[in-house]
Parts: structure tokens; sequence; C-alpha cells
């Protein structure tokens, strides 16, 4: 479709001007369109995934800068061995730029199992596990009010026990003594229920706890891997190194 501005009745000369003219007119805003995008250029450490509002942008290095809407967006690199980075960033006008130099602080051993002891979960939290964290959270948490609730009414079935071989020793009347032994001895019956109640939310608490630590170990990253040259094998390779990406297996006692 012809612009209203060029017509085929025009004189060769005028209309090759005219669409020369109408095609810089198109390349000058095309070029001041990509111009005013906002942009982040995003550095850090090789081999990190970098994920904008969610959506995967790539592995560090990046190719080039990052275009994207004016506004607010967040910035997360994922890196194996290291704790993830969020970073919220705003972007008010088009033409703005933004160098955003990611650093990543490496997971510790010590942090991920040691604070499970806290409380159970800490550590997959650490570690990036969060449903296994919430899970043992809610393992930890729930054996321990299943104690507390069990130790209250354990409590309070002593009380009468008490109360009921108090008047057991007292009485005189046979008819009285049948009635309190037979409640002194449901009411024994329910405070050890009530104990084996606490204790079994004890054990669940503490379960979760070494539970949670054995699996902060076992799921500890253990496996890195970046750019750069194959380790050395042979001397084709020592005189003449491929850039390739490797992985290495680290084993921690």
């Amino acid at each position: 479709m012809i612009p209203s501005f060029l017509s085929r009745t025009d004189p060769p000369s005028l209309f090759t001007a005219r669409l020369v003219l109408a095609l810089a007119l198109l390349g000058a805003l095309a070029c001041a369109e990509q111009a005013a995008a906002a942009t982040v250029e995003i550095t850090g450490p090789a081999g990190a995934e970098v994920l904008l509002d969610g959506a995967p942008v790539g592995f560090l290095p990046l190719s080039g800068p990052v275009t994207v809407t004016p506004g607010r967006h967040e910035v997360r690199c994922d890196l194996p061995g290291y704790t993830r980075y969020r970073e919220p960033i705003l972007l008010e006008h088009e033409d703005d730029r933004l160098l955003l130099t990611i650093r990543l602080t490496p997971l510790r051993l010590r942090t991920a199992i040691g604070s499970n002891l806290l409380l159970a979960g800490l550590g997959q939290h650490y570690l990036g596990h969060g449903t296994r964290g919430w899970l043992y959270n809610a393992a930890e948490a729930g054996g321990l009010l299943t104690a507390l609730a069990g130790e209250i009414k354990r409590s309070d079935y002593r009380k009468d026990y008490l109360l009921l071989r108090g008047r057991y020793n007292q009485a005189i009347n046979a008819d009285d003594i049948a009635t309190f032994s037979a409640a002194m001895d449901k009411a024994y019956s329910d405070m050890e229920d009530m104990e084996t109640l606490r204790n079994m939310g004890l054990a669940v608490a503490g379960g979760a706890v070494l539970i949670s630590m054995l699996d902060a170990w076992l799921s500890f990253p253990a496996v890195t891997a970046g750019a750069g040259p194959l380790p050395v094998i042979d001397q084709q390779a020592a005189t003449d190194p491929q850039p390739a990406v490797h992985a290495a297996l680290r084993l921690g006692f």
C-alpha cells in the first residue's frame, strides 16, 4: 500500500525522492524508539542463571544489555553452591540505563546444618528448598504444640489424680472407696495417655530437627560448574586447550 504522500502519477524522480525520504523517516523513528528503550546491563559470576521477573534471560556473561519496559522489575540470579540473589530495580524513563553487578554469597555447610537446630527447615530455606523447609517447619511446630497440649492435660489429670487419692485415703464408706478408686484409676490412665502424647510430640519435633539436618547435609550443593578450558588430561590438551564448560564434584566431610 502506497502512503498518501506518494503517488504513482508523480514523476519518477519526485517519486524516488519521496520514497527515499519516507524510508529515512521510518528508519529514524525506528532508531529513536530503539534508543529510547530502558536497558539493564548485568554482570556477575560466569555460569549464573539470570531471570527477569521470573522469566529466564540467559547465563552470565550475557551477550549484551537487557531491554526492559520502564517500571519496577526484579532480577534474580541462581548458581549452585551460592545463595539466591534477588534485587528489585526501578527504571522510571525510557532512556534509563542501569548497570547491575551481581555478587553471590557462597553457601556454608555449617550454616545449612546448624540453622536447623534453631528450627527444623531453616537449613532448607537457606539452601533454597522452600517446600521441604516449610514441611520441616510444620513438623517441628506441630510436634511442639502437641507436646505442650499433652503436658497441660497431663498436669490437669495429675491434679485430679492427687485430689482423688486424697479423698480415697480419707474415705470410710465402702461405696465411696470404690467410687474414688475407679475415678483415681481413670485419672491415672488419662495422665499416662497425655504423657504418651507429650512424648510423641517431642519425638516428632526432635525427629524433624535431626532429619532436616541430615537432609541439609545430603542436599548441600556439591557440583560446581563454569566456563573455561577443560582440565589437562594429555599433552595435546596442554598445547591446544579448547574453551568448554566443565563440572567438578566437591566432596566434604
